[in-house]
């Protein structure tokens, strides 16, 4: 079963090694995780790391038993079996059983570390095609219509895996079985794989929007669930670029005008035209305007609202900032549609699948 981790990291820096470049490689297709800083770079430890720079890339056309390479990287089989099983997952390695010659060898897919790159990008763009496919049936009544036209640059993190049916044990819809093999209920599922879980509940709750979502609005939905679980929970939507975190802009009128009225009536007008940065920002004459509001019935956020069409976003976001005020910032869908998002969700596994085969050309050369 074709299985893929995709982990986006930095970049090895400009002085690249053989042991940096691997690290990065393995990193990224999440074969393995570092536990601490200082792990990095030690490549005597991880037997994963041992396999493939002693063994698969020191000599690719060479097939291996895993009673030797148990031996060799000194591990127990069920060690063995666990590292060797992620390599087979992502296809970087396979394994051959010669008719009448016994046990089982594996090796470097084709025998070259680019050549087993690239069938192993190759198919998991087939797959992840057919998986985004699949979601249309829960995913086709989105109309974000009302989204921030801005977008959230942050690392990729998404699973690829081909479909399997859901053990007995698991009664789950076919939505739920979908976001667990694209990551989206975390690393461990467990009690996640339930049609009623938080997941499935945010998920089905953002189908439902149009803009954007902050956490202070999620946690006064599903109460029952703490804040930390819901940011959690979002943030790995966000990763796999389902999401994007962005400034509610929609939220400035209404923040700087409660904040003005707050203001006021701990400082003052004047500290409001001056420290305040009304002035500054919006100019005398506006200032003195809403100044004079201030206080009254007749001030409403509409006032508010006029005035910041005037200006930038990032004037009234400094604006707020003055007034002593926070912009908060909300989760919304990464297009306004299906189809916007699943482009969306391709190119940024396209990017991350290109910087793979580039570390690994340069990999190779090094070897």
């Amino acid at each position: 079963m074709f299985s893929l981790r995709i982990e986006e990291v930095a970049l090895p820096g400009a002085e690249r090694n053989k042991e940096q470049l691997l690290e990065w490689l393995a990193t990224s297709l999440n074969l393995i995780r570092r536990r601490s800083e200082d792990s990095q770079g030690n490549l005597a430890g991880p037997p994963l790391y041992r396999m493939l720079n002693e063994h698969f890339l020191s000599k690719p056309w060479k097939g291996y038993e895993s009673l030797f390479l148990a031996e060799s990287l000194a591990v127990s089989p069920a060690t063995l079996h666990h590292h060797l099983g992620r390599l087979l997952d992502s296809r970087i390695v396979t394994g051959h059983t010669h008719k009448g010659a016994g046990s089982r060898i594996y090796f470097l897919r084709t025998g070259s570390l680019i050549g087993a790159i690239d069938l192993m990008i190759e198919e998991a763009k087939q797959i992840l095609n057919l998986r985004l496919n699949q979601s249309k049936k829960w995913m086709e009544e989105i109309k974000a219509i009302n989204r921030i036209e801005e977008r959230d640059d942050c690392s990729n993190r998404i699973w690829i895996q081909e479909y399997v049916p859901p053990a007995k044990s698991q009664n789950c819809s076919e939505q739920t079985l979908w976001m667990s093999d694209l990551g989206l209920l975390g690393d461990r599922p467990g009690k996640s794989m339930d049609d009623q879980s938080l997941q499935i509940l945010l998920w089905n709750h953002m189908v439902n929007e149009s803009g954007p979502q902050s956490l202070d609005e999620l946690e006064a939905i599903f109460k029952e669930h703490k804040r930390a679980k819901i940011q959690r929970i979002m943030e790995h939507f966000r990763s796999a670029g389902f999401l994007e975190k962005v400034p509610r802009y929609d939220r400035l009128p209404y923040l700087i005008w409660n904040m003005l009225q707050t203001q006021f009536l701990r400082r003052g007008n004047e500290w409001l035209l001056h420290k305040g940065g009304l002035i500054r920002q919006l100019g005398e004459k506006e200032a003195n305007k809403i100044v004079n509001k201030i206080g009254t019935k007749s001030f409403k956020i509409s006032d508010v609202e006029g005035v910041l069409e005037k200006i930038s976003n990032e004037k009234s976001m400094l604006l707020l900032n003055l007034l002593g005020g926070r912009l908060s910032f909300g989760y919304q869908w990464s297009g306004t549609d299906y189809s916007e998002i699943i482009v969306f969700v391709r190119d940024r596994v396209d990017r991350a699948l290109r910087r793979i085969r580039r570390v690994a050309e340069l990999l190779e050369k090094e070897l």
